[in-house]
């Protein structure tokens, strides 16, 4: 009986290691990928490198896109099949890039990196709670900034706390006393050192309220402007 067992011993790593052999192929993995720079300026030139192991592979079995073919896709209809590739990004806009490997069973694996490309360094927008410009005296405007770069997420409000806002009202007389007498009206200069301000405009008329917004850590300065149609409270 131990004879037996001595025998069959063996036999079971015989086969055990001639299984693993005929089995020793994998899918296709990626074990690196980059795509730089992931967000800019228009006109932007990415350039994208992948590694790629596994798959149907000859000679180095530890892969290294031995044997595979890479194929990518840049979000913009662009797309090449070589390991490293390049790509110009003419439009701002976001991007998907996604690299591909293929061996020569058809096996496949994908993998995707994001891209941003910009119009500009700072892109601002300003807004406020009345879209259409149009409000009377008795109406309090709260105003609004969206901002973006590649180092500021539009939607982190912590972000916002990088700029320096100058939000300018326009300017005008104050009525101070008697509204029949123009003596004692003020000349004031409204501005607001803020990302958010509420105002409201004291007489009717037209205004243009533009917003100055500066980042310091790429020394730009940026500025938009809203337009109001202001009339008399009914």
């Amino acid at each position: 009986m131990k004879r037996l067992c001595l025998i069959v011993i063996p036999v079971a790593l015989l086969i055990f290691a001639l299984v693993s052999g005929c089995n020793d192929k994998t899918d296709p993995a990626f074990t690196r990928i980059i795509v730089s720079p992931a967000c800019g300026v228009v006109p932007l030139q990415v350039d994208a490198y992948a590694i790629v192991s596994g798959g149907n592979e000859t000679g180095n079995a530890t892969g290294g896109n031995n044997n595979l073919e890479i194929s990518w896709n840049f979000g913009d209809g662009h797309t090449s099949r070589t390991s490293i590739a390049y790509n110009d990004y003419l439009i701002p806009g976001d991007y998907t890039v996604v690299a591909t490997a293929k061996d020569p069973d058809g096996k496949t694996a994908s993998t995707s990196m994001p891209v941003k490309v910009l119009a500009d360094s700072l892109v601002i927008e300003a807004s406020s709670d009345f879209p259409g410009g149009e409000v009377t005296t008795a109406d309090t405007v709260t105003f609004d900034l969206r901002a973006e770069s590649c180092d500021i997420n539009p939607d982190e409000p912590g972000d916002y706390v990088k700029m320096a806002y100058r939000w300018d009202m326009g300017t005008g007389y104050m009525d101070t006393g008697d509204p029949d007498d123009p003596e004692d009206d003020v000349w004031v200069e409204y501005v607001y050192p803020t990302r958010n301000p509420r105002f409201r405009f004291f007489e009717p008329g037209q205004y243009d309220v533009s917003v100055t917004v500066t980042y310091p850590a790429w020394a730009v300065t940026r500025r938009d402007t809203l337009h109001f149609n202001v009339t008399a409270a009914p």
